[in-house]
């Protein structure tokens, strides 16, 4: 495995401390009681800024999941799991796009804010009385990233296509695709490998695959800590992303 790699893993125990650090002001979160037995937690304030921290919590969760995952050999479930992580940090740039350069949430990007604070219903008969609200795309909130690539000066069709294509490869785990099943064939036993597979070759494949999802889940963070004004969290988080930046395998450029 690259020596970089060394760095990652170390870095996935540090994530814990920022997430617990960016949530800190919203905490402790208000409690509605739902009927006789169900209490609802909500953070302490409704605004663009908690969701992209709430999405936070559940990316940095997904990533060390994903690599525990890896680590056993579960590989099709990890690679499910990189999948959600990723619409996670979508969502999150999308957000920190708008409000880190001081105009308005985009309306597609403030519909998504809004449906996230819609309380889930409960029962069947809440779902079906429900107001359909409209879906907000992936599509839709890639176009931060487009709105980034040209400040940048990138090439915006390739950023695309390249996101576009590692999208429609993990989306193959996450609805189960003919060729995920068949991942898991093990020609020499004649039998599925459903208890992890048990090559360390695919094993490390895929906890490879895991850090390096993690440069997008720790610009994430830095965009969340930009947003929120954790000037802290933020230095740590860019300094981390700049050291992947420029070793191997995140090296760019």
């Amino acid at each position: 495995m690259p020596a970089g790699f060394d760095f990652g893993r170390a870095l996935v125990d540090k994530l814990d401390e920022w997430v617990d650090g960016l949530a800190a002001p919203l905490m402790p979160p208000r409690q509605f009681v739902e009927g006789s037995e169900v209490v609802r937690l909500e953070f302490r304030e409704h605004r663009p800024h908690a969701v992209m921290i709430g999405k936070c919590i559940r990316a940095v969760s997904g990533i060390h999941a994903a690599l525990v995952l890896a680590d056993l050999g579960y590989v099709t479930e990890c690679a499910s799991l990189l999948r959600i992580v990723s619409d996670f940090c979508i969502e999150i740039n999308a957000i920190g796009e708008a409000l880190n350069s001081g105009g308005e949430l985009p309306r597609a990007v403030g519909s998504f804010v809004n449906a996230y604070f819609v309380p889930l219903p409960r029962t069947p008969e809440a779902f079906a009385a429900a107001e359909r609200g409209n879906y907000v795309s992936r599509e839709e909130l890639m176009k931060a990233e487009v709105r980034q690539a040209n400040n940048a000066k990138l090439d915006r069709v390739q950023l695309l296509t390249t996101h576009r294509f590692l999208n429609k490869t993990y989306d193959a785990y996450v609805h189960g695709a003919y060729e995920t099943a068949m991942d898991l064939f093990d020609s020499d036993t004649g039998r599925f490998m459903l208890h992890g597979h048990p090559s360390r070759y695919k094993r490390q494949e895929f906890v490879e695959a895991v850090l390096l999802k993690l440069h997008e889940v720790v610009v994430a963070l830095e965009v969340t800590a930009a947003a929120t004004a954790s000037s802290a969290i933020f230095e740590a988080a860019r300094n981390a992303r700049r050291t992947m930046d420029a070793s191997e395998p995140w090296r760019i450029g």
